[in-house]
C-alpha cells in the first residue's frame, strides 16, 4: 500500500493507475479494505462477474483522468479477455508455480495501445516456499524455451513428482522470519 500511496502522489500525467493481482480472493477482500480506508477508489474484477459488468468495469478503468484508480484482479480472471491499458503498474502479490499465469496477467496492462512506460512488481517473502516457487518458475520459463527450441518434451504445464519435491523439501532450512521483498521487474531475483 506504502508504494501505491507514492506512486498516487507522484506528479505524472497522465496519472498512474494500478492493478493488483492475486490468485487469492480474500487477499482482495483484505487489500479493499486498506484501499477503502485510504480513500483510494478501486474495482475488483473476478471469476464470478458477469460478461456485461466485467466488460463495464474495465471500460471505466480504462479511463486514465478518472476513477477507479485501482483495479482488484484475480489472476485465474486476468486471462481471457481483459485489455486493462489504462493501467501502469502491476502487482503480483502472491507467485504462481506456472509463470505463464502472471505473463497473461502482465499482458492484461502492456499490450498494443498502452502509451505509458509499464512497470511491474513482483512481491516475494525471503526464507519462504515462495522463494522456491520463484527458483520453480525460472525452471518452467527454461524448460518452455527447450520445448519451443526442439530440445525437451515435457509438459510444463504440470508440476513433476521432483517438482513438489523440491518445493516441499525441508533442507537447509528453518522456520523462517517473514520479510516481503518487493522487486521491480518480471521474474528477476534479488542479490
Amino acid at each position: 500500500m506504502e508504494k501505491i500511496e507514492f506512486l498516487r502522489k507522484s506528479t505524472t500525467t497522465p496519472r498512474n493507475k494500478f492493478v493488483i493481482v492475486s490468485q487469492w480472493i480474500k487477499l482482495l477482500d483484505i487489500l479493499s479494505i486498506h484501499l477503502e480506508k485510504r480513500g483510494i477508489s478501486f474495482t475488483c474484477i473476478s471469476g464470478g462477474l458477469k460478461n456485461e459488468e466485467r466488460g463495464e468495469r474495465m471500460a471505466k478503468f480504462n479511463r486514465i483522468d478518472s476513477d477507479p484508480e485501482v483495479m482488484l484482479l484475480s489472476l485465474t480472471a486476468g486471462g481471457v479477455g481483459l485489455n486493462l491499458i489504462g493501467g501502469n503498474h502491476l502487482f503480483l502479490m502472491d507467485l504462481h508455480w506456472n509463470p505463464a499465469q502472471e505473463l497473461q496477467a502482465s499482458d492484461r496492462i502492456n499490450r498494443i495501445g498502452q502509451t505509458r512506460d509499464v512497470v511491474i512488481y513482483k512481491t516475494v517473502c525471503s526464507g519462504t516456499i515462495e522463494e522456491k516457487v520463484l527458483k520453480l518458475q525460472e525452471e518452467k520459463l527454461a524448460l518452455a524455451e527447450s520445448v519451443l527450441s526442439g530440445v525437451a518434451r515435457q509438459n510444463p504445464r504440470l508440476l513433476s513428482l521432483n517438482d513438489w519435491k523440491f518445493l516441499f523439501s525441508l533442507e537447509n532450512s528453518e522456520l523462517p522470519a517473514v520479510k516481503p521483498v518487493m522487486q521491480k521487474g518480471f521474474l528477476k531475483r534479488k542479490k
